[in-house]
């Protein structure tokens, strides 16, 4: 099993199933089980908005669990106005399941959109960017079916494509361009600046 320079282990073989450090799919059953009591969780939030708290730590985590259940993996652009119906359910979501009131649907909307780039990065790292050369590749890795059930096998296949698109890399390149040329990395972890001040 090989390591990246973050300590995740990356697999051998795009069909290799008996991976350990792969991401697997968050549950979050704790509200769950509130909404199955018809219960809402209450979240409170700083003087700038932001959710705080344990409860609004999950609130971001059930965020980022609706942008791997209903954001396709596929898409080139958040801010396309196909995917508000999409948005529309995310949304949705989140005032079945947390306290919160409209003010914070753009802030949710864009933290969705975050944390489904950052799912969609996750997958080209751990099962495409080191395995281009093989065939499997166009195949929904095992770990991928096993997690991720709402990953269907030809929106994998248009992800594959996309991420190796000239397109992609260009964007990609300039990314990594902007990035270089930040004087100061975020640090902020998970939260980003969130629970920085």
């Amino acid at each position: 099993m090989e390591h990246s320079k973050k300590g995740r282990a990356r697999r051998k073989n795009p069909s290799d199933p008996n991976v350990e450090g792969v991401r697997r799919a968050t549950i979050m059953k704790r509200v769950h089980m509130a909404r199955k009591r018809g219960e809402r969780i209450p979240v409170t939030f700083d003087e700038k908005g932001q959710p705080e708290g344990k409860h609004g730590d999950e609130l971001m985590s059930w965020i980022g669990v609706l942008a791997r259940e209903h954001v396709p993996i596929w898409i080139q652009d958040w801010r396309s106005r196909d995917l508000d119906q999409v948005k529309d359910i995310i949304w949705k979501e989140t005032v079945t399941s947390f306290t919160v009131d409209g003010s914070f649907r753009t802030a949710c909307i864009k933290s969705c959109g975050e944390a489904a780039r950052n799912f969609r990065h996750d997958l080209y790292k751990t099962f495409v960017e080191g395995f281009l050369t093989e065939e499997s590749v166009w195949t929904r890795p095992q770990k991928v079916i096993d997690n991720y059930p709402n990953i269907e096998e030809e929106d994998w296949v248009k992800f594959v494509l996309y991420r190796t698109s000239s397109q992609f890399q260009q964007l990609s390149d300039r990314g990594s361009e902007i990035r270089t040329n930040n004087e100061y990395s975020s640090r902020g972890g998970r939260d980003g600046y969130r629970k920085l001040d």
